[in-house]
Order: C-alpha cells, then sequence, then structure tokens
C-alpha cells in the first residue's frame, strides 16, 4: 500500500508538471514604426521640411512605458524625405506577455524641436484621463469583450484631452505642433497575439470639406503620396491604411488650418501617415481595417479600428 501511495504521489506530481509546461508560454512581441510619411509639412513653405518625433507611452502588463523617438532631437521630414526606413523601423515597443497579459501602446507624432515642459503638462494631462478608464490598473484581459470594452474606454479618455490640444500646442503659441495620435493594445489570448489600433478619431470640425478640423484616422489618402516607383523616380500614389502586404497598418493624421497671411487667411493642410507593424514570436501580423463609415465618397471613407 505504501508503495501504490509512493506511485500515485509521482503520477500526481508528473501530471501536475505536465500541466504546467502545457500552459501557454510567454509570447515575445515588438511593435515597431516601420515608416513616417510627411505628405504635406506643417511649415509653410514650397520646399518646407519638419522636425518631427513620437512620445510613446502606455502600460504593458502593469509596467509603465514612456518614450520617445529619436531619443534626443528630432527626425527631419519632408515629402521626399522619410525619415523611418522600412528596411531598419524603429522599435516602440518589446516585451514578453504571459497568457492573459496585454500591453496598451499610445503614439503621439509631434513635429517640432521637442519642448520638454509642453510634452510633461500635455501627457500629465493625457495619464490623468486614462487613469479614470474602468479596470485600467488590471495587469490581464479575460474576454475579447474586454478588449473592446478597454479600446474604447481608452480612446474616450484621449478625445477629452485632444479637443482640447490647442490648449497645449498651437501655433500662435510657437509651441510644437501635435500631428495625430493613435493606440495599439496587444493581448496574449492563450498563447495567440490579438491586437487593435485605434485612431483617437475627429477631434476639431468636420471630417467633410476644407473646414478647420484635425483628425487621426485609418482612410484612403488622396493622390498625393510621393513615393519611388520601380525605377527610383518619385510619383504621386494613392495609400490604403493596410499595406499592400497585410503586414503594415497606416494611421493618417490632418489638419487643416488658416493662417494670417497680411489681410487674408491662408489655408494650411498638415497631413501625414505613421505606419506600424507588430512582430509576435518572430513573425509579422496581418491586418484588416473594420468598422467601415461610408462617407461622400471614398477618401472620405474611414475605418474605426483595425485589427
Amino acid at each position: 500500500m505504501k508503495m501504490l501511495r509512493s506511485l500515485g504521489m509521482s503520477l500526481g506530481l508528473a501530471v501536475g508538471g505536465l500541466t504546467a509546461a502545457s500552459h501557454a508560454a510567454a509570447v515575445p512581441v515588438s511593435v515597431n514604426c516601420t515608416d513616417l510619411i510627411d505628405i504635406q509639412s506643417y511649415n509653410l513653405g514650397e520646399d518646407a521640411s519638419d522636425q518631427a518625433y513620437l512620445l510613446v507611452t502606455g502600460d504593458a502588463a502593469g509596467k509603465q512605458i514612456d518614450e520617445r523617438f529619436p531619443k534626443t532631437g528630432a527626425w527631419t521630414a519632408a515629402p521626399k524625405k522619410t525619415p523611418v526606413d522600412p528596411k531598419n523601423p524603429v522599435e516602440l515597443w518589446k516585451g514578453d506577455l504571459d497568457e492573459g497579459q496585454y500591453a496598451v501602446i499610445t503614439v503621439t507624432l509631434l513635429q517640432g524641436k521637442g519642448d520638454d515642459a509642453v510634452n510633461k503638462t500635455y501627457l500629465d494631462a493625457l495619464k490623468a484621463a486614462e487613469q479614470k478608464v474602468p479596470g485600467s490598473d488590471a495587469k490581464t484581459l479575460a474576454s475579447a469583450d474586454d478588449l473592446k470594452k478597454l479600446a474604447a474606454a481608452k480612446i474616450k479618455a484621449d478625445q477629452s484631452v485632444v479637443t482640447k490640444i490647442k490648449n497645449f500646442y498651437s501655433r500662435e503659441k510657437k509651441t510644437d505642433h501635435f500631428g495625430g495620435q493613435f493606440t495599439l493594445i496587444v493581448w496574449n489570448n492563450g498563447g495567440k497575439i490579438v491586437k487593435r489600433l485605434d485612431p483617437v478619431g475627429l477631434t476639431f470640425g468636420e471630417h467633410p470639406g476644407t473646414d478647420p478640423k484635425i483628425y487621426s484616422k485609418l482612410k484612403n489618402t488622396r493622390n498625393n503620396v510621393l513615393m519611388k516607383n520601380e525605377q527610383n523616380e518619385w510619383e504621386e500614389q494613392q495609400l490604403e491604411p493596410v499595406s499592400d502586404d497585410g503586414g503594415g497598418i497606416r494611421v493618417k493624421e490632418l489638419e487643416n488650418e488658416y493662417i494670417k497671411n497680411g489681410s487674408d487667411n491662408l489655408r494650411h493642410t498638415t497631413d501625414y501617415l505613421v505606419e506600424v507593424r507588430v512582430i509576435a514570436n518572430g513573425k509579422p501580423l496581418s491586418w484588416t481595417a473594420e468598422g467601415e463609415v461610408t462617407g461622400i465618397d471614398a477618401i472620405h471613407t474611414y475605418w474605426q479600428f483595425g485589427d
């Protein structure tokens, strides 16, 4: 009996060991910026260029994310100068996610010299709004419905700040310029990485027309993006929110404004694309644009999120 009891205990330990080993292992994930395209510069002039940079904030399994790219200074961006090389992407975040764990990563594009004091005021306001999101301190998600609710609440919190963005950044105050914002959530659901990208959306004005407005959306560009063709020559192209290979998702970030020009008002557009890719277990994940909102034409059609 003693031998049988010992054998039973050994089998129990072995089965327990197998059960523990069978749990989904942590998944290594990286989020990369693979393109930053200046369609129309914030600075004025026919050959104008910008100084551009990204602020990356958020939380990954309870660990705070607070980064800036580039680390110091800014990239030079112009319609014929792409500061981020798709062959040498910028790694915005990298980490391992255990089963149920998730990362919330918010990316803000700015043009300017990088005023740390103004940026801190903006980021503090963003953090204060996000801390009010129900369940924002949880380290895991239990279901796809939880992911959806978190994404919706997070965007609503961010919109409460971005709709007042001119309180932080404005041409009149001679500050840096807010280019746009989006949030990416990556979640380990039983060993499979689930992702969702939500642009902060239309935060000022109306979508159609040429009146003043600010938005970050998943939408088609006009046929005005300068890209090099197979002959290595610049030509105007139209880009969709998902790259041709399906691995990249592009957020279009635009502002229409009117600038005093003597006795006249000059209409000026700042227009950028930020492309990101997610790598899990060393493999790129594919994207689709979801939640179509049909506009008055193809240019004004947009998608609410990507997954």
